[in-house]
């Protein structure tokens, strides 16, 4: 249920802005958030979308683009088993990249998160692992980005949203 300081604030919003997309703003209010902006940042969004599901086509069981040096422990291919592999470390992964091996995929913020790290560009070229110092932002592959694409802005906000909220399994 919607409060009415939250109906309040979102009429004082719609008119500010001349009342455009205001019901579309108190719809988004009353069923959650769409799927990239409003609402909680919660992981089941964040799976949910087109770029995330993607995920699987490497980091699944016998996934056909699952190669050598694939990092071995992520499994996207249910929201269970993803959530579940992200609060775990890195590992499988060879060559410069080895060095994050062992490394927390989620750390305390966006900013110390592996996995903020592959798709955030500002925060891999700052990134150093406190648990691996070979885990910098030379050895953080962007094959992610080459092969899936970058994540909208608004995905990654809300990423980064979600791992400063602690990363709670929502």
């Amino acid at each position: 249920m919607v409060g009415p300081v939250l109906l309040l604030a979102f009429a004082a919003g719609g008119l500010v802005s001349g009342g455009l997309g205001c019901g579309d703003a108190v719809d988004d209010a009353l069923d959650g958030g769409d799927s990239l902006g409003g609402g909680d940042d919660t992981f089941t969004e964040i799976y949910n979308t087109t770029q995330f599901q993607k995920c699987d086509g490497c980091h699944a069981p016998s996934a056909p683009g699952k190669v050598a040096g694939t990092e071995a422990t992520q499994d996207w291919s249910t929201r269970e088993a993803a959530y579940s592999s992200l609060k775990g470390k890195a590992s499988g992964l060879i060559g410069n990249f080895a060095g994050c091996n062992g490394v927390p995929f989620i750390g305390a913020t966006a900013n110390t998160s592996l996995l903020v790290a592959v798709f955030d560009e500002d925060v891999r070229v700052n990134f150093n692992s406190s648990t691996a110092p070979d885990c910098d932002g030379d050895a953080i592959s962007d094959m992610t980005l080459k092969i899936g694409g970058a994540l909208p802005a608004t995905l990654l906000t809300k990423l980064k949203g979600w791992v400063d909220a602690g990363a709670p399994n929502n």
